[in-house]
């Protein structure tokens, strides 16, 4: 696959550039900027330990760095500003710099424009982290020198800046990454499906979907786009015919070109060979929506002409991701599930519905907006109770109300405690909250680890003879907040590190930084 036209690279030597946000992909990019001869200034609304500690790093390197808010004065004067995917566009210092014409552009804006490299970039509501994993191992496996990068972990800048052995990258783009794009043009892209989230960010589900096509904006000849069969008619209002070729994928079949389900196989079809993959049943992932991120996985390493084989062998030994339908432990029957990473209703309902025996949900934490009521049809099916924790409990029992018996929790381990009492022999106890971690937790990551040790402490008792899991209390819903850090401007970090206080749906303060999820 030879890497598409694009724009020379642009001249930044002593430009006045400015970087808004000094996390992970901030600094990033401002390295990458000083690599590229520019004039560096560095603005960060963070004041704690782990900011102070980033900028004075770059300083070490050459930046002007300023901290514990944007000011005008500090922003005049540049001709082009980055904006760090946590940092809402519609703050001041933002709004500034459109009006004199340096409107900022994304981190992978910024990459982009010096990737020399072909790039394949996923987006979707959900399922984005496995599906980049998924299409580098094939890639991998078919002796390419794949490398996933983006929200995934490691910023597109930093790649970008290290010239290393990779040739070809695999970017995780959000919906605060491509909002801000312009001449970003991915050789492959994938939209993996479209559910409401970020609505605080955002506004409308409308606006969320036209930041998430913006992957499709650049595309034209020989360029790929890939969609979910059902989705299409959507992408196309918001723009996705420009020229390229388009792939759908489907684990219900009715598709011509790209990957589906025939016959309880996975099929590829891209250059006009109809290949057949794997089995379905034999994926080691459970969940159709599994199924539906191996097809497009598959049809995007099949578009940059991965070997059948290479595909078959990443995708029988893929086991998953922590902290997505995660096994945690069995105790007397009972499983135990860490779905943590479920912060929507969309994922939630996949992780319900994947779910082989009845189930004793555990859900809440902080709302972005959503109506749960959407999870109704999937609870009076599957779940035969319900453990509320978290601000968005009390919300949630009333938009499920009547579905499932419904109790509150406190906290996490009270909650586990509450859920494995519930639980009988063949049940699952399923962690899959439909919201984000904010107001208990610094992510989701720390959330899921959590539950999986209170679900090792609960099996550690079991294992030793003591008593069954005990029945928690239940009680009110708790509106816990973070223990560090405190409320600030919408789109600003916190002055503190860990757990912040603030009810921001879909940006988080993580050590002082402010991190989209």
């Amino acid at each position: 696959m030879a890497e598409n036209e694009k724009a020379a690279r642009p001249d930044l030597r002593d430009m006045e550039v400015l970087v808004l946000g000094i996390g992970a992909s901030g600094a990033a990019a401002a390295r990458l900027l000083l690599r590229e001869g520019a004039r560096v200034r560095c603005s960060d609304s963070g004041s704690g330990p782990e900011t102070l500690r980033a900028a004075a790093s770059l300083e070490a390197l050459g930046c002007r760095v300023e901290t514990g808010g944007h000011t005008e004065g500090f922003a005049r004067g540049v001709s082009l500003a980055v904006i760090s995917p946590g940092i809402d566009p519609s703050i001041p210092v933002a709004r500034r710099l459109a009006a004199d014409g340096a409107a900022p552009i994304s981190e992978i804006e910024l990459a982009y424009a010096f990737c020399d490299r072909p790039l394949i970039a996923v987006t979707g509501t959900n399922g984005k982290t496995t599906t980049v994993t998924l299409i580098e191992r094939i890639l991998r496996a078919d002796g390419r020198r794949a490398e996933a990068c983006g929200n995934i972990g490691t910023p597109f800048s930093e790649c970008v800046a290290r010239r290393g052995a990779a040739d070809i990258f695999v970017l995780e783009a959000s919906s605060f990454q491509l909002e801000a794009v312009r001449s970003f043009r991915p050789r492959v892209a994938v939209a993996l499906n479209i559910s409401p989230d970020h609505l605080g960010r955002h506004r409308t589900a409308g606006e969320y979907a036209a930041a998430k096509a913006a992957i499709f904006m650049n595309q034209r000849a020989g360029d790929w786009a890939i969609v979910r069969s059902g989705d299409r008619p959507g992408w196309e209002r918001h723009g996705l015919r420009r020229g390229q070729e388009i792939l759908e994928f489907s684990a219900g079949g009715g598709v011509s070109r790209g990957a589906w389900v025939e016959g309880g196989a996975i099929v590829v079809a891209v250059g006009g060979a109809r290949e057949e993959i794997c089995g379905a049943g034999e994926l080691r992932v459970e969940g159709a929506h599994n199924i539906e991120n191996a097809l497009a996985a598959a049809a995007a390493a099949a578009a940059c002409g991965a070997r059948p084989e290479a595909a078959r062998r990443a995708l029988l030994e893929f086991r998953g991701l922590p902290h997505r339908l995660e096994q945690a432990g069995e105790l007397r029957g009972v499983s135990f599930v860490n779905d943590s990473k479920a912060t929507n209703p969309d994922a939630a309902l996949r992780a319900i519905e994947s779910a082989k025996g009845p189930v004793v949900l555990i859900a809440g934490g902080l709302d972005k907006g959503f109506d749960y009521s959407t999870l109704r049809g999937a609870v009076e099916r599957k779940v035969k109770g319900i453990v509320l924790i978290g601000e968005a409990g009390p919300k949630m029992a009333r938009d499920l109300e009547g579905a499932a018996p419904i109790r509150f929790a406190g906290t996490l381990a009270e909650a586990v405690r509450i859920a494995s009492g519930e639980a009988a022999p063949g049940d699952t106890v399923m962690l899959s909250p439909a919201c984000s971690s904010y107001d208990m937790f610094r992510n989701y990551e720390e959330r899921g680890d959590a539950f999986k040790r209170e679900v090792a402490r609960l099996i550690g008792v079991g294992a030793a003879g003591g008593a069954a899991p005990i029945r928690g209390s239940g009680g009110s819903a708790s509106r816990a907040r973070g223990t560090k850090g405190g409320s600030h401007e919408q789109g600003e970090a916190c002055g503190g590190g860990g757990g912040c206080a603030r009810l921001r749906a879909g940006v988080a303060c993580v050590d002082g930084r402010v991190r989209p999820r």
